[in-house]
Formats: structure tokens, C-alpha cells, sequence
């Protein structure tokens, strides 16, 4: 009797082990599964990132070319390298297209613009940083800066869209009001302040692209004098 029973104990204890053994093996492979689904996924997100980024450039490049009703969603696709059923991955359409790229510039837009800017800075200096980085912006970006130009004032980018572009520019408007209170800036509308502060410099890059002038340091001195002049007490 004795016997059976020590042997029915060993054989427990076997079976314990055996189901241990096996429960740990199966949560390593758990583990393991997890890992390596989520370097998959990470490798995907990484190539999905890529063909965004390059259905974004192509249809920049393209789109301010040819204009929007020229430019097709397969056009896009070729210069991207991508199937045109990709790019419906991303985009509802062409005009969901359009409004998120305008979306993505000027967010892109701003963070070169508002380099630098910080409350320290007192609104002379930030204010010519801003200025100078938008010209630097804008000369390093050709194409960027042809888009954001042809389609600021376009029906085809919504309200919604203009609105929430507008807020990446925040910390320009509270130079503004900073500007205002410190009695720096005249008291004029934001509108009146934001034209004399960019028209005259945007015409000028225009003229510059163009090849109808050269716009060098000096005349870039002089056109940031006459800006700053325009809008300050």
C-alpha cells in the first residue's frame, strides 16, 4: 500500500513538472510570437511611413507644377513609386489629399519659422528671427513655398483646414499681443500687421525665383528695415 502510494506521489509530482515545464514553454512562445509580431509591425510602420512621405513630395512636386486639376492620383502614384490603390491607404481622395499636404507643409512650415523663438527673446529680436527664418524657409524650400502660396487663399483647401493651420502659428500671434503691450508694435489689426510684415518679402522671393532680381544681403537688410519700420512705433 505503501508502495502505491509513493508511486502515485512520483507520478504527481511528473505530471506537475510536465505541465509546468510545458506552461512555461508555451509562454516563452507567446513571448516570442509578441516580440517578434511587434518588430513586424515596426518595420511596417517604418516602410508606410516612407511611402507617405513619398506620395506627400510627389504630389507637392506635382501639384505646383501642373496645377491640381492636371495632376491625377496616378501621376502621384508613378513619381512616388507606389500602386495608385496605395495611396487611397492614406487618402479619401484628391481633395483629401490636398487638404492634408497643406496640413503638413505649413505645420513643417512653422517649426522652420518659429526656430529659435522663445519668450526670452525680446520682440525686436524675435521678431527679425522670425522674419529671417521665413526667408531662409523659403529659399531652401522652393517648391514647398510655391505650394503654400498657390493654394493660401484656394476654395479647394477648407476652412476647417486654414483654421487648424493657423494655430502652428500661435506663438507669432502672441509676439503680436506681447508686441502691442509692450508698445513696440502700432495698434493695428493683425491682418494689417501680418501683410506688412511677409507681402514685401514674399514678392521679393517671388521676384527672386523668377529671375527678375537678385536678392542679395543687402537689399535683404533693407526690405527687413522697411518691414520692421512699417509695423513698430
Amino acid at each position: 500500500m505503501y508502495f502505491a502510494c509513493g508511486s502515485i506521489e512520483r507520478s504527481r509530482d511528473a505530471q506537475y513538472k510536465f505541465v509546468t515545464t510545458a506552461g512555461i514553454a508555451i509562454i516563452k512562445i507567446i513571448h516570442w510570437t509578441i516580440t517578434e509580431c511587434s518588430f513586424i509591425i515596426k518595420i511596417m510602420r517604418h516602410k508606410d511611413d516612407k511611402k507617405n512621405q513619398a506620395i506627400c513630395d510627389a504630389a507637392i512636386e506635382l501639384i505646383t507644377a501642373n496645377g491640381f486639376a492636371d495632376t491625377s492620383m496616378s501621376k502621384i502614384a508613378k513619381t512616388a513609386n507606389v500602386s495608385p490603390a496605395t495611396i487611397y491607404v492614406y487618402f479619401e481622395n484628391k481633395e483629401n489629399l490636398l487638404n492634408k499636404i497643406y496640413l503638413f507643409v505649413k505645420q513643417e512650415m512653422s517649426a522652420e519659422i518659429l526656430k529659435g523663438v522663445n519668450q526670452n527673446l525680446s520682440v525686436e529680436k524675435a521678431f527679425k528671427m522670425i522674419w529671417n527664418n521665413y526667408y531662409q524657409y523659403a529659399i531652401k524650400n522652393p517648391v514647398r513655398f510655391a505650394f503654400t502660396e498657390q493654394f493660401a487663399n484656394s476654395p479647394m483647401v477648407d476652412r476647417i483646414c486654414k483654421d487648424e493651420s493657423s494655430s502652428y502659428f500661435k506663438p507669432m500671434l502672441d509676439l503680436f499681443n506681447r508686441g502691442k503691450e509692450e508698445k513696440v508694435f502700432k495698434e493695428i489689426s493683425l491682418e494689417i500687421f501680418t501683410a506688412f510684415t511677409f507681402a514685401p518679402l514674399t514678392g521679393l522671393i517671388k521676384e527672386h525665383f523668377s529671375g527678375a532680381l537678385i536678392f542679395d544681403e543687402k537689399m535683404l537688410e533693407t526690405a527687413y528695415k522697411i518691414a520692421w519700420d512699417a509695423v513698430t512705433n
